[in-house]
């Protein structure tokens, strides 16, 4: 799988880029629970994230994203989710947002993860990497 712009990240990116409006102060990655693959329309609200036991969204830094080989294929570097004092259960991927808490953050994308998903114990982590593709 490749992660996937969603529409209020598409409508951010021509809000900025093409009518000169202020871009989001900062980008989010969270984990989701969802068994699939949150949909293209879908918003903050729609995910179903872990509660408790230290999970928390990580702030994405504008100096950790690198363009690869392939032209317009962004990632960031490797974050470290770990659960710490209880389980989080089954996480199946990945959402970046515009928001450290709560679901009034944009939606930018969202990836499910290709080899999970997982299982999430006590002391147990989860290491995603952002990725953007922008085609």
């Amino acid at each position: 799988m490749s992660p996937k712009w969603c529409n209020e990240g598409e409508t951010s990116v021509g809000n900025v880029y093409l009518k000169g409006q202020a871009r989001p102060a900062g980008f989010y990655l969270g984990l989701y629970k969802n068994v699939t693959e949150p949909p293209e329309d879908a918003v903050v609200a729609d995910l179903t994230e872990p509660v408790g036991n230290g999970y928390a969204r990580i702030k994405l830094e504008d100096a950790d994203w690198t363009e690869l080989a392939t032209k317009g294929v962004f990632e960031n570097i490797q974050k470290i989710f770990e659960a710490v004092g209880g389980t989080w259960g089954v996480v199946y991927g990945y959402f970046v947002t515009t928001m450290l808490t709560g679901t009034t953050g944009l939606m930018i994308n969202c990836e499910q993860f290709s080899d999970g998903p997982y299982t999430v114990n006590d002391g147990w982590t989860v290491k995603p990497k952002a990725k953007v593709t922008i085609t």
